[in-house]
């Protein structure tokens, strides 16, 4: 018996492989006696780069490209290539990118919902880090990945309901790393684009990704250069292109950031070179001198990288032109490749794969698209970032699905694994280099969501020359979430100057005051809202120096608020593209508990456009009252940068103003994505008292230059104010909301 079971496996090794299990490589058509070759495309960041002109001369010379395997940044251009696009459709692609902007994971303020816009008037750190019974929990990365993981899901949608890998027009394979074995995984099925993404998951910049049970990081810590993996795929000629980094020279000098990016180093180049050591006489191996010209970040080097991906063939040309078909058979085999289809497929279902704790219709109310139409990847890719722009999740990406000869579209959405609760911290500083000089910390925890309606609960605790605390409550109201309701209850104590007509300080006094508002809000989209609010407040003068001429002022506050703002704004402080208007009418009653009864108009326009590196801006502010007695907390307060720029800020009070003014910015240049400009104004305006008009009004011409920096602690200003017969002044501001 033994023997005949012995013989049955002979027999069967001797046969040949049924039609199921030929191997991807050797799938194709054509001369079955042709060597099938395969690709192999190692990680190295922007050094991959190169990889686009090795394969513009691979399709130069006709060198038919059987199958790929490629890690990280050679996994997102050989899935690219392998999904059907050409090397001048990846050159195109790549050249069209703002790098900078795909490795960014935050939402853009226009983009962002209205809510998250609102958080600018709090003047918060970007960082919310999470916080829980066991302390602070921070992010397994710097990025989600949201834009890479959209960009992807478009560049591949036509292979999009292609799950197997083999399928594609040419079989592919994805390279990554099992977070918890340290072993490699070949990814061969699935979402194209998610298995790209995760064969990007850089430890430490973006998240690892989780398929099925696994979770994945960068394939180049397992395997660099997989040749092995398209040897698997059944090639019978290997061409491997390595573009990762060498190990530096290092001496007793250098840094703990050197050393452990050297120690990470030991793993990649030496898998790297352990398999190339396996190529035989065969098979080709080409090394881009990249040296230290083009590093693993320098995005902006696309040129650079190609140029030297091109000079890096000359050596290998003449062993790759032999591998090429005659023209005959190159257009044989052209003829017979899968060509997928470009034009966008019609969806006749959504379905949702909601892992949050958003309720299913709160989402998908957010996602615009008509059943059995063709997919609109635009508006679909600004529905989803529209809802990643709540801020609580991680990802939200897309599968196209085919169910029942139905296609359909599977939407995913992820939360922040360190949420549901924020810790949120903020730091203000402010000084006009001639006495005022304060100081504040703010730290408190945002809920969000505390129900599946998408409700939110802060508290927040400020601490310093200006102390004050924050209780605030967001509800949505309906599965639509277009309504809200907001209740706010607040302490501050605020610290202002009391000034002549020259600007010389007379006094220093502080307000603290108590009171709460509720609002009822209508949100159109995430570009504006009208809301109606109730605000009482009560609250005294107290004087800290100078002269006691408000010393021991009570007051109370008592107001119905109308409103309606439009802000499609990049920046609430250093604004370079966009719109922001606000119109409001504010009735103070004494049945609302206010000193005195008045009625106030309030418009305020900003728009902005930039051309390259410079940037122009421009706005008008138009604050009206009744020709009523108007109380001291509904004065309108002057002085700083487009608000009379000439004035310290909360250095005139008014009843009636009008102000419009200009300005432009220069870009010196981004830190991590952060813009720092230099700028100026020019505002002309008009301040009058109760009972007077406009024309009573004196003209007033102010003007500012200033240093500004969108920086990690908040925005910053530096500047210089001066106007018409006044004296200048020096104002420094960090962080504070306006």
């Amino acid at each position: 018996m033994r023997a005949f079971l012995s013989f049955l496996l002979l027999l069967a090794a001797a046969l040949p492989a049924a039609a199921d299990d030929v191997l991807p490589c050797r799938a194709g058509g054509g001369d079955p006696d042709r060597p099938r070759i395969g690709l192999v495309l190692g990680g190295g960041g922007a050094r991959g780069f190169a990889h686009v002109a090795v394969l513009r001369e691979l399709e130069r010379l006709k060198v038919p490209v059987d199958c790929i395997a490629g890690t990280s940044m050679g996994a997102i251009v050989g899935g690219l290539y392998a999904s059907g696009m050409d090397a001048d459709a990846l050159e195109r692609e790549m050249r069209a990118l703002d790098w900078s902007a795909v490795f960014r994971d935050s939402v853009s303020r226009p983009d962002r919902s209205f809510r998250r816009k609102r958080d600018d008037d709090l003047a918060l750190l970007p960082a919310r880090p999470g916080i829980g019974n066991t302390g602070i929990k921070l992010p397994a990365g710097v990025l989600s990945g949201q834009r890479v993981t959209l960009l992807l899901e478009r560049l591949t949608q036509p292979v999009g309901f292609s799950k197997d890998f083999d399928e594609l027009p040419i079989p592919y394979r994805a390279v990554a790393t099992d977070l918890n074995t340290g072993q490699t995984v070949v990814l061969g099925e699935g979402n194209l684009a998610m298995a790209m993404r995760a064969s990007l998951s850089i430890p430490g910049v973006f998240k690892p990704v989780v398929l099925g049970e696994r979770v994945l990081i960068d394939g180049g810590l397992a395997n660099q250069l997989p040749v092995d993996v398209v040897r698997a795929m059944g090639a019978d000629i290997v061409i491997a292109v390595d573009v990762g980094t060498p190990l530096a020279k290092l001496d007793e000098s250098a840094g703990l950031v050197q050393i452990i990016d050297q120690i990470s180093g030991f793993m990649t180049v030496g898998g790297t070179d352990a398999q190339a050591r396996t190529l035989g006489p065969d098979d080709v191996l080409v090394r881009p001198a990249l040296g230290a010209d083009v590093g693993t970040a320098d995005f902006a080097k696309f040129e650079q990288a190609l140029r030297i991906g091109e000079e890096s063939l000359d050596a290998v040309r003449p062993r790759l032109a032999a591998l090429g078909l005659d023209a005959a058979a190159h257009e044989a085999r052209l003829a017979s490749a899968r060509q997928p289809s470009r034009e966008p497929p019609v969806v006749h279902f959504v379905r949702l794969d909601n892992r949050s704790r958003y309720d299913d219709t709160f989402l998908l109310s957010r996602i615009d698209i008509a059943p059995g139409q063709p997919l609109d990847t635009a508006r679909l890719e600004k529905n989803l970032q529209a809802i990643h722009g709540l801020a609580t999740l991680d990802q939200v990406s897309y599968d196209l699905i085919e169910e029942n000869g139905s296609n359909g579209l599977l939407v995913t959405v992820v939360p922040h694994r360190h949420g549901p609760n924020y810790l949120e911290t903020g730091l203000s500083l402010y000084s006009d280099f001639s006495g005022d000089f304060f100081v504040n910390l703010r730290a408190g925890v945002m809920r969000a969501p505390v129900n599946p309606l998408g409700g939110e609960l802060r508290g927040l605790l400020q601490l310093g020359d200006e102390p004050g605390l924050l209780l605030d409550y967001y509800q949505p109201l309906g599965r639509q979430g277009d309504w809200f309701l907001v209740a706010q209850a607040s302490y501050e104590s605020p610290r202002f100057g009391l000034f002549n007509g020259n600007g010389e300080r007379l006094a220093n006094y502080r307000a603290p005051n108590y009171g709460g508002e509720v609002m009822l809000g209508r949100e159109y989209g995430n570009f504006g809202a009208a809301t109606v609010g109730l605000r009482r407040r009560t609250g005294d003068i107290r004087l800290d120096l100078g002269e006691p001429l408000f010393d021991g002022l009570g007051w109370n506050q008592g107001e119905a608020e109308l409103a309606y703002t439009y802000d499609r704004i990049d920046s609430s402080y250093l604004p370079r593209q966009g719109v922001q208007a606000t119109a409001s009418v504010v009735v103070a009653r004494e049945a609302l508990g206010a000193d005195t009864n008045y009625e106030q108009f309030n418009f305020d326009l900003i728009g902005a456009g930039a051309i390259g590196r410079h940037s122009g801006f421009g706005g008008l502010r138009w604050h009206t009252s009744s020709d009523d007695l108007v109380s001291l907390p509904g004065l309108f307060r002057l002085g700083g940068l487009t608000r009379f720029a000439g004035y310290r800020p909360n250095e005139r009070l008014a009843e009636n103003y009008a102000l419009a003014y200009g300005g432009y910015t220069w870009e010196l240049g981004r830190v991590l994505g952060r813009p720092a400009v230099l700028g100026g104004t020019v505002e002309y305006g008009r301040i009058w008292g109760t009972g007077q008009d406009l024309d009573d009004g004196e003209s007033e011409l102010h003007g500012s230059v200033y240093f500004g920096f969108d920086s990690w602690l908040g925005p910053l200003q530096l500047g210089y104010g001066i106007r018409e017969g006044g004296e200048g002044i020096f104002l420094l501001e960090l962080g504070r909301a306006r």
